[in-house]
């Protein structure tokens, strides 16, 4: 079999193939072979038919076109091996000359792109800092202060964030909703839970004022009269404002273990950098893995780009319709049009792609590979994520095909590391808290 490439694209190939007549009178031997077994003739053994037999019966054309549907799979796969090819779509195949002892044919596909890999050790990286800033650690103070916040009333108008002690009255047609009314109900403005006008309604008012508005009473508070107009009627008893307790030894007391201040912001301070450094170790790869990306320039073939961004989408609409929401809601969150999404998760599916090519083809530079005991121990640790026993699970990803998938995963993360180890990193400037 003689082959010839013609490169189209740095993703695309157009591979010529030509068998010879040696090749094909084996391979119509194959055929006739396997016809002799499916063939039921009289006076003849199963499988021993002669050749001449079945030519007559069937006529020499459609055992040849019998031997090219069996055969052109193989002599596709051979052609492709042969071409150190790594095709990654479906291939058109199309016959260009099958007269006589001639057979030759065209294949065009998707393939791995040849990856020109660039100086990937001892890489300039920046590690972002991990230093608590005053800004952040004031923050987790504010949140703690919020937590031990007491209420009290004050003699002014409503404002969002405040506590209201309510009388709330709901009724269709003059007759009491029990179940959306309430006596003594302490209601913070600007929360949303009850009717979506309310906090509208309430903005503004002070101890002793009367609302009355009609409203679509959401579902969720009456099994009968949810997502009807209801009159909703509601007595403002009290307004009280969340009062702060003092950034003082006292409160370090009250809100934690700690006797001191000094040591209350020293802990928060602790939490904060060790989060922020779990964070600044995978920036560090994100970062690595990004420049290395720029510097490869790795073509992606498109179907692969296609396949991954459709996935994606599909993905992130399920996740959106989960939280209750439409695609229209989470565009308008996102500031974006439909477009401009399908265009990002486009460039994050060439990128991804484009990442794993490029720690593939590093792997195989450094001659890495993932042994079984790397298998076991990472079907360990996501058996426990999944809450199933390691052997569930490993029958599971054997079952669905993933075996190779995981062992990529795997892979990567180690060249990452190798990456990592071999990169000169240097911590950003930060400001100190």
């Amino acid at each position: 079999m003689k082959t010839t490439v013609e490169r189209e694209s740095p993703t695309k190939v157009r591979l010529l193939v030509e068998v010879e007549p040696s090749e094909i009178d084996k391979l119509t031997s194959e055929t006739v072979k396997k016809l002799s077994q499916e063939f039921k003739v009289p006076g003849f053994r199963k499988g021993k038919v002669p050749r001449q037999i079945l030519e007559s019966r069937m006529g020499k054309d459609a055992i040849r076109q019998r031997m090219l549907e069996d055969s052109l799979p193989r002599l596709y796969t051979d052609a492709t091996k042969e071409e150190s090819l790594q095709p990654v779509a479906t291939p058109d195949i199309e016959v260009t000359d099958f007269e006589g002892d001639t057979l030759t044919f065209t294949a065009t596909v998707e393939v791995r792109p040849q990856i020109h890999l660039p100086n990937y050790k001892e890489m300039e990286i920046e590690r972002p800092s991990a230093r608590a800033t005053r800004e952040e650690i004031d923050d987790r103070l504010d949140v703690l202060r919020k937590r031990f916040a007491t209420l009290e009333p004050v003699a002014r108008y409503a404002e969002a964030g405040d506590h209201l002690l309510i009388d709330v009255k709901t009724s269709i047609h003059d007759q009491k909703i029990d179940e959306a009314s309430a006596d003594d109900f302490m209601y913070e403005l600007g929360s949303a839970t009850l009717a979506p006008e309310l906090d509208d309604e309430l903005t503004g008012t002070r101890a002793g004022d009367i609302i009355k508005f009609n409203t679509i009473l959401p579902e969720r508070m009456s099994k009968d009269y949810g997502g009807k107009e209801v009159t909703m009627t509601v007595i403002v008893k009290e307004v009280n404002a969340k009062r702060l307790p003092d950034v003082d030894d006292d409160f370090a007391k009250t809100a934690s273990e700690f006797d001191t201040m000094d040591e209350l912001e020293g802990e928060i301070r602790n939490r904060i950098e060790e989060y922020k450094g779990v964070q600044a170790d995978r920036e560090i790869r994100n970062r690595l893995l990004d420049e290395l990306i720029d510097l490869a320039a790795v073509p992606v073939p498109e179907s692969l780009v296609q396949a991954e961004s459709d996935a994606r989408m599909e993905a992130l609409l399920r996740e959106v319709r989960q939280h209750g929401m439409g695609l229209p809601d989470y565009l308008d969150v996102l500031k974006m049009s439909e477009d401009e999404l399908r265009v990002a998760q486009r460039r994050a599916a060439e990128r991804s792609i484009g990442a794993d090519f490029l720690l593939d083809e590093i792997a195989k530079t450094e001659g890495m590979n993932v042994t079984r005991g790397e298998l076991d121990e990472e079907v360990e640790r996501l058996s426990a994520r999944a809450g199933k026993t390691p052997e569930d699970l490993r029958r599971d990803i054997i079952q669905a095909g993933r075996v190779e998938a995981l062992a990529g995963d795997i892979l990567r993360r180690k060249v990452l590391d190798y990456l990592v180890e071999q990169a000169n990193i240097t911590d950003e400037a930060s400001t100190e808290g």
